[in-house]
């Protein structure tokens, strides 16, 4: 049994839909597929939803037409009676609740995560109805089942996690007898819901994460993800026009590269594969005779210690700033419990045991709310002088050099500092992950590009 998943891009348009379909069709064995919106679309949903919250009426209306109408030349393009009647007015029922959810919001001028989560899981709605309507003008038997009544999680609106036990339970229930009748089930990715119904998220890109969620509750023997890349690359071509597609990684590698920035997997997919032992392969909607890259447990120690290079713009340092005098505050736990509170990950950390200083790197954007949250943490010891200050840096990137043989490889920190010396970059903070998989560095956001393709010539052949 499969799971394939297609990306935003590989929906985009009736063109790519068509192409999506004859993928589909490919596959004897009995397969669920898995869908993001059409691309674009989520950002264009939460953009109107935010709008809508400051009253914007007549932005509002735009966007909702602009994806009506997108949908709409997309099904006239690629979907034949009598398919195409029903499914035109699934669109206009679905956009007039949008339109309704959209005035609420404007009412309240307030766009809450719970709100926004409803918001954003219609073009994972939209773009579901439109394949089953693509895949059964060509005669495949095909269904569309809400993620709601499939995927469940806790509250954490946003940023969802799933509850396996559950979703496990309703996975086999609706999805196994269409597939034992030969029915294709198109699963909208990225949301879930509650154990009281209420729809929530996984996270941009968790379209990714929910097809190894139901790889693993179905027990798959494959997940295959789509998008517009030949596979994981050695770095992102826009950066290292040479970049080359990876035939193997591990679950380790894959997950430190999404992890800072590899766009081609949700950091979270990889979990459910670990758990239900089945590979991952990264292919190419736009190239589908390619094999594209596996993801399994195993590592591939053959080749050079880097497999790729991955890398995140915009980020910037966050310093809690200890006295300095012997037996002052611990500060990291307490800071560290900030970030939890506030569902804010940290690309690395770096400690100074005699100040008692402690340092993060994190999103640009979540500097402020974090900040703010910081000082509240520290206020008494900030006016007894056990704590100096909180400062933030900015205008940083941070990218990693990962591979699993890299903790075993001697040399490669000379030859790194060498490189970045040679370039004139400046590092900020860097750190090796605990299992040597990755060494990752923070160097001045206008060298990045810069750090990135030097060191890819230097350890990728």
């Amino acid at each position: 049994m499969l799971v394939l998943k297609f990306g935003g891009t590989s929906v985009g348009s009736a063109e790519a839909m068509l192409r999506v379909a004859e993928i589909i069709r490919s596959h004897d064995e009995p397969t669920v597929v898995v869908l993001s919106a059409m691309s674009g679309v989520t950002d264009s949903l939460l953009v109107a939803a935010h709008a809508a919250a400051r009253g914007e009426h007549g932005a509002v209306r735009s966007v909702v037409e602009k994806i009506g109408r997108r949908h709409h030349e997309a099904a006239r393009a690629a979907v034949t009676e009598p398919h195409l009647g029903p499914l035109l007015a699934q669109f206009e029922a679905w956009l007039d609740t949008l339109d309704r959810v959209y005035s609420a919001l404007g009412l309240l001028r307030e766009a809450s995560p719970r709100s926004l989560d409803m918001v954003a899981s219609y073009g994972e709605k939209l773009s579901c109805a439109l394949m089953v309507g693509v895949l059964c003008s060509q005669g495949v038997n095909a269904h569309t089942l809400p993620a709601e009544a499939l995927v469940r999680t806790d509250d954490n609106f946003g940023e969802a996690m799933p509850l396996m036990e559950p979703t496990t339970a309703a996975a086999r229930e609706r999805l196994a007898p269409l597939l034992a009748e030969r029915i294709v089930p198109v699963v909208p990715g990225f949301t879930g819901a509650t154990s009281e119904g209420v729809t929530t998220t996984l996270g941009r890109g968790g379209s990714d994460y929910t097809a190894t969620i139901l790889g693993e509750a179905l027990n798959a023997d494959e997940v295959q993800i789509y998008s517009d890349t030949d596979g994981v690359l050695t770095a992102d071509p826009k950066v290292v026009p040479v970049a080359q597609p990876l035939p193997h990684l591990s679950y380790a590698e894959a997950r430190e590269l999404s992890f800072f920035g590899a766009k081609v997997i949700h950091p979270r997919t990889v979990l459910p594969a670990l758990d239900g032992c089945f590979p991952v392969r990264v292919r190419n909607s736009f190239n589908p005779d390619f094999e594209g890259t596996i993801i399994t447990a195993d590592p591939e120690l053959a080749g050079g210690s880097v497999k790729s290079i991955a890398y995140t713009r915009n980020v910037c340092t966050v310093t809690v700033e200890g006295s300095g005098r012997p037996g002052g505050p611990r500060v990291a736990g307490r800071a560290l419990g900030v970030l939890e509170r506030l569902s804010t990950d940290a690309f690395l950390t770096n400690a100074s045991s005699p100040e008692q200083n402690l340092s993060f790197v994190l999103h640009a954007e979540r500097a402020s709310a974090v900040v703010r949250e910081l000082k509240d943490e520290f206020a008494d010891e900030m006016r007894r002088g056990e704590v100096r200050g909180i400062n933030v840096r900015d205008r940083l990137g941070v990218f990693a050099m990962v591979g699993e043989t890299l903790g075993d490889t001697s040399g490669i920190g000379a030859r790194v500092w060498a490189v970045l010396g040679r370039i004139g970059a400046t590092v900020h903070g860097f750190a090796q992950a605990p299992s040597g998989t990755s060494f990752s560095f923070v160097v001045d956001g206008d060298r990045l590009d810069d750090a990135v393709r030097a060191l890819h010539e230097e350890f990728i052949p």
